[in-house]
């Protein structure tokens, strides 16, 4: 029914789709390290439940930011790009604002630990506060990033930043409980500070999913020869990984209320929507490259 040029090509490949994943990750987990710091005896002091995460989600936080350097500086193809954005500075740059917030993030990772190890209270909420909106701002700016392209449609779209921020919850989400479960520190106030905000986020996602698939279906004729190129190519991420596996499955866990006592299953379920935010991500970069019938 579409027919589209096949000289169009992804050049953004995994590692992109890797990067924005890991970089999201990484920012959650800070969240969760930073809350018992941050919030302290706020909301019934629930988020000192996640003290025993303090040292183990930085350097966990850490590890993933180290991972996605190399990434990012592979996908440019040659190491000085990466510093383009940050000594040719746009104010209106996505880009140069991620690449500038970047190093921020991790110095705020390096500080809040250096205060653990030293025991400076006074400086755990401040640095808390700060990590949380650098770690907050890395899915945000990768949103961003394929917003402002604006001919391309299926990126060109204002809940694009809004979806990888949530996406980003249900994968800090997933990696902390996966670490607490591990670890056996996994107890009933941990679950239920881990079940709020991942009954939230894939309730969102669930909810933005929904929106995306009325946009394609009945959207202009570039978006209906993604919908197309979608259910093609990537059928089984979509629908399979993304909807089933990471969105259904999780949402129907956390809603059961016998479902969600057990830490196994906040777990599992954690586990699937991280699987979900993936594909979820990985569908949205490949497919909107594929796409450009206005030049």
């Amino acid at each position: 029914m579409f027919e589209y040029s096949e000289f169009n090509i992804a050049p953004w490949g995994w590692e992109i789709a890797v990067y924005f994943f890991l970089i999201g990750t990484a920012g959650m987990t800070f969240v969760y390290a930073a809350a018992p710091a941050v919030f302290g005896n706020i909301f019934g002091g629930i988020a000192r439940s996640m003290e025993p995460f303090q040292r183990v989600g930085m350097f966990v936080a850490l590890v993933l930011l180290l991972i996605c350097t190399p990434l990012l500086i592979v996908d440019l193809g040659q190491p000085s790009r990466f510093l383009y954005p940050i000594l040719h500075f746009h104010w209106t740059s996505p880009l140069s604002w991620g690449a500038l917030f970047l190093p921020l993030f991790g110095l705020s990772i390096l500080v809040f630990l250096f205060a653990l190890w030293k025991d400076k209270q006074g400086w755990l909420k401040p640095i808390g506060i700060l990590g949380m909106l650098l770690g907050l701002s890395m899915p945000l700016y990768t949103g961003l990033d394929l917003m402002v392209h604006q001919t391309r449609e299926l990126w060109s779209n204002s809940t694009i930043p809004v979806l990888f921020v949530i996406l980003s919850v249900s994968s800090g989400t997933a990696l902390a409980a996966l670490i607490q479960l591990v670890r056996g520190k996994f107890d009933d106030k941990t679950r239920e500070f881990l079940h709020w905000f991942l009954y939230v986020s894939v309730a969102t996602t669930f909810a933005l999913f929904l929106g995306e698939w009325v946009t394609l279906m009945f959207g202009s004729e570039e978006l209906q020869q993604a919908w197309a190129i979608i259910n093609d190519q990537y059928s089984l991420q979509f629908w399979v990984l993304t909807f089933l596996v990471g969105i259904l499955a999780p949402l129907v866990m956390v809603a059961v209320p016998k479902l969600c006592r057990s830490p196994q299953l906040i777990t599992l379920a954690a586990v699937l929507s991280a699987v979900g935010a993936y594909n979820f991500r990985a569908v949205l970069i490949y497919a909107g490259q594929l796409t450009q019938i206005y030049y």
